[in-house]
């Protein structure tokens, strides 16, 4: 077995310059979009803690309906179509959402609403809050794709890694980063069993740039989201704002 122990120690690698640029060209992509950029102007940084998540549930479903709807609220798509399919539910295939003045259909599962756009879970990520929530940010967020007017930079194959820098600008980076990996769930801890896996895209060094990315545009402290990062995180994220501080001094000079 390797261990991961030795690079808690070593410097976060650089993402190489094509990748960066992509992420820069993906967030002035969707700054841009009429339906997308409005409510990314007003997204802040959404946190894996009880201020952000509160309430308990006593059983899976009404756990996952209630980060669902935080998910929601705190993306400003209170009021929009989507809505939660708990599984064993039956639910059409994915539709666009094309209406941003859509009323929201009704959220109680056995009464599935024309219409609705529904967001499929594992139950088995209940259990992995941080998991959960990146999951329903990013399967939103791939939905929203499709209210674009124009497509995003190199969109054909890279949907679902679009969709990840789509919920970083949505404010949810904290928790797509420290998940950015096959976040594995077994039901009973090293007991042999059902399990569930997030699906991911990006690297973890990409969400960290992008999560940086995101605290510089909105002038929020770097700090933070530093906090709730996990700690092998937190050295890509470091080295992410000082190379954004390099550009903008760089862009600074070249303007002058």
């Amino acid at each position: 077995m390797i261990s991961l122990i030795p690079r808690l120690f070593q410097r976060a690698p650089a993402l190489d310059p094509e990748s960066r640029a992509w992420i820069h060209a993906i967030f002035d992509w969707a700054g841009n979009e009429p339906h997308l950029g409005s409510m990314l102007r007003k997204a802040h940084l959404v946190l894996p803690t009880a201020e952000h998540f509160p309430g308990q549930a006593d059983n899976r479903q009404a756990m996952a309906q209630l980060v669902f709807d935080r998910v929601l609220e705190h993306g400003g798509l209170g009021d929009s179509p989507f809505r939660l399919v708990h599984p064993g539910n039956l639910m059409d295939d994915p539709i666009p959402w094309d209406a941003m003045n859509t009323a929201r259909p009704s959220r109680n599962p056995a009464e599935p609403q024309p219409g609705g756009v529904g967001i499929r879970y594992d139950p088995e990520l209940v259990a992995h809050s941080q998991a959960l929530i990146a999951h329903f940010a990013r399967e939103i967020a791939l939905r929203l794709l499709a209210t674009a007017g124009e497509p995003p930079p190199a969109l054909e194959g890279n949907e679902a890694h679009i969709a990840e820098l789509l919920a970083t600008q949505m404010g949810f980076g904290v928790m797509l980063a420290n998940t950015a990996f096959q976040v594995r769930v077994n039901q009973c801890g090293a007991c042999k069993g059902p399990s569930a896996e997030r699906e991911t895209a990006l690297s973890r060094d990409d969400l960290a740039y992008a999560l940086g990315l995101f605290c510089r545009r909105h002038a929020i402290p770097p700090s933070r989201a530093r906090a709730h990062l996990n700690t092998p995180l937190r050295p890509a994220l470091r080295h992410a704002l000082r190379d954004l501080a390099r550009r903008e001094r760089e862009a600074a000079s070249g303007a002058a």
